[in-house]
């Protein structure tokens, strides 16, 4: 008979760990992630200048959904086969707070790869781009945009723009991690009193 059978057959969460199933699926969303920012960018799907462009919100939401998936597989995951079908809003949340962690980290040791060694380039074509715009759109000489440009450039650098990346996407994951945690929480009856 199992845990699921039997809700008097208590778990007691803090003996079983969160970590080894959060950091395998955020590994796993992680190396999706990669895999997905490879086919875009060899296929030229985005647009990196253009930040607004529609298949830039294409390829966003297909992150998000990855992100959001691999949340909720490693909180029923741990939910289900290692704390017998309960857990708590809190336990949730760390489990996808903790997959987020490991997505942030691969997104920001990725996206320093990409800019430093796969599209060194990339970044001068951002920034000439954001010149560009600077002078059409906001009005802007050549010369203060020349000076923004210059006050900004501290973070445009490959270092810069993937701690950037993961600390967005660790600001994402939490908020998808609070969601998840108060859809997915299920208490066990002897904490529901």
């Amino acid at each position: 008979m199992s845990t699921l059978d039997n809700p008097n057959d208590y778990i007691d969460p803090s003996k079983v760990s969160a970590w080894p199933t959060a950091s395998r699926y955020g590994l796993l969303a992680g190396l999706v992630l990669i895999v997905l920012a490879l086919i875009v960018h060899l296929t030229g799907m985005v647009d990196y200048t253009n930040q607004s462009g529609g298949s830039n919100w294409i390829v966003n939401l297909l992150n998000w959904g990855i992100t959001i998936a691999a949340i909720v597989l490693a909180v029923k995951q741990h939910r289900d086969s290692e704390l017998g079908g309960f857990i708590s809003f809190g336990r949730s949340f760390n489990v996808g707070f903790f997959v987020t962690l490991v997505i942030a980290v691969v997104s920001m040791v990725w996206g320093y790869v990409f800019f430093a060694f796969i599209e060194p380039g990339l970044i001068e074509e951002i920034l000439e781009a954001s010149r560009e715009q600077m002078i059409e759109q906001q009005g802007m000489s050549e010369e203060q945009a020349e000076q923004g440009l210059k006050m900004m450039s501290w973070m445009f650098t490959p270092f810069m723009m993937s701690l950037m990346g993961g600390i967005f996407s660790l600001i994402a994951g939490i908020i998808f991690s609070l969601i998840v945690g108060a859809i997915m929480k299920k208490e066990h009856p002897a904490n529901a009193a």
